[in-house]
């Protein structure tokens, strides 16, 4: 690897690392490491990341309007060179999408865009594959073997990078999750409360109350017990 290519995937690989993922959305972590692939390796001139999208791969991010218009051909036949790094684990080059060869339709999408040459890469956790990251070049033979070495490089941090924010992202719903269950827990019991006071009925009488009228109006537990708590309120005012 030349010094050139090893200066350009420190700063890269450095600022990916100094990425704190709380400060955004999983999709701008994911946008960060399209646009930062792009600083590592200054000839592709599109990104793709290849992700699950509802159980499915997809194009989940990508850096030019026509990428998922490319990767729709493996998609659509189950043949690619993002399928194959997402699901072997290993990286993938076409040296020229012009002539004939593996993933002939994925090629013959890419030459229709202007993309004469790809590189795939995997992201790979600690528990597999979770994508694929895309590299498209506007040049034939873009992409040499220091280019595979500085890819997988970098791709290696960008997992790592994608999978806490992940996990973020999934601890923090399911925090939210948690704060929002104790909430309406918190008003549901003030609910029934407030009915045991003025109907004199049993604590499960007055839950079974609740679900009958949740279930009459169509609309949420909590929502009815929160109206009846608003309802006692502006009563005691």
């Amino acid at each position: 690897m030349s010094d050139d290519h090893l200066s350009l995937l420190e700063d890269a690989v450095a600022s990916l690392s100094q990425y704190f993922v709380g400060d955004q959305t999983l999709s701008d972590t994911l946008h960060r490491v399209a646009e930062l692939s792009m600083s590592a390796l200054p000839q592709v001139t599109h990104v793709g990341i290849t992700l699950l999208v509802d159980g499915r791969p997809g194009t989940a991010i990508f850096t030019h309007p026509e990428v998922p218009e490319i990767d729709q051909a493996q998609y659509r036949t189950g043949i690619g060179p993002c399928l194959d790094a997402f699901h072997n684990g290993r990286s993938y080059v076409i040296d020229s999408t012009l002539e004939r060869g593996e993933w002939q339709a994925f090629r013959d999408s890419a030459a229709r865009h202007g993309v004469m040459s790809s590189m795939s890469v995997p992201l790979i956790a600690h528990a597999g594959p979770i994508g694929a990251l895309n590299m498209y070049s506007e040049t034939e033979r873009a992409f040499v073997d220091d280019d595979v070495e500085i890819g997988s490089a970098f791709a290696s941090q960008a997992a790592f990078v994608l999978a806490n924010a992940q996990a973020y992202w999934d601890a923090r719903l399911l925090s939210e999750n948690m704060a929002q269950a104790m909430r309406s827990r918190a008003t549901i019991e003030q609910a029934k409360g407030i009915i045991i006071a003025t109907s004199g009925c049993t604590e499960d009488e007055a839950m079974d109350l609740l679900v009958q009228q949740s279930q009459h109006q169509n609309v949420k537990v909590r929502e009815i017990a929160r109206e009846i708590v608003e309802n006692a309120t502006r009563r005691g005012r």
